[in-house]
């Protein structure tokens, strides 16, 4: 994905050199030039025109998308794969079910003594202790927005599994 950016930028730097020699020049100082940065080295210059043409990730947050660090600055942020995105298995505890509400279901609640821990990000969402019954549902009206969340699940103070599940 980042090689097709980069040689979609390559392609618009291409094209907007050849366009600028059959049009009359424009004094350089009345156009803003717009910074490309990489990984902290800068890629291209653009102007401001130039850049117009595909300055709509920045709004719309796709997955290789521009940051604007300042008025003239703009750093590339390709989308970052990790693992537990590609290898991700549900858990066997703690899931949605068919209606899209939070379903926990737990061995032996009445012997052993569970805490759930939600987070949304890194802040803690919710700390569910004292489980009584096996099953429980908690209905999704209960939390912020629809995504990804990440939980810690201990049994008897260990960690028993820490996973994600996905609210729609």
């Amino acid at each position: 994905m980042r090689s097709c950016i980069l040689l979609s930028l390559a392609f618009l730097f291409s094209s907007t050199v050849a366009a600028q020699k059959n049009t009359k020049k424009v004094a350089q100082k009345s156009s803003i030039q717009q910074k490309i940065f990489i990984k902290g080295t800068l890629f291209k210059e653009l102007s401001k025109a130039d850049y117009n043409r595909f300055k709509d990730s920045i709004f719309k947050n796709t997955k290789d998308t521009l940051i604007r660090k300042n008025k003239t600055t703009v750093i590339f942020s390709p989308v970052l794969k990790m693992d537990i995105q590609d290898n991700w298995v549900p858990s066997i505890y703690v899931f949605t079910n068919l209606k899209g509400n939070l379903a926990i279901e737990l061995p032996n609640t009445q012997s052993k003594r569970y805490s759930l821990l939600i987070y949304d990000g890194k802040q803690l969402l919710h700390n569910i202790t004292n489980f009584h019954e096996d099953k429980w549902i908690v209905e999704k009206s209960n939390f912020y927005h629809s995504g990804w969340y990440h939980f810690e699940l201990y049994c008897n103070g260990e960690l028993l599994e820490r996973n994600k599940f996905y609210l729609q």
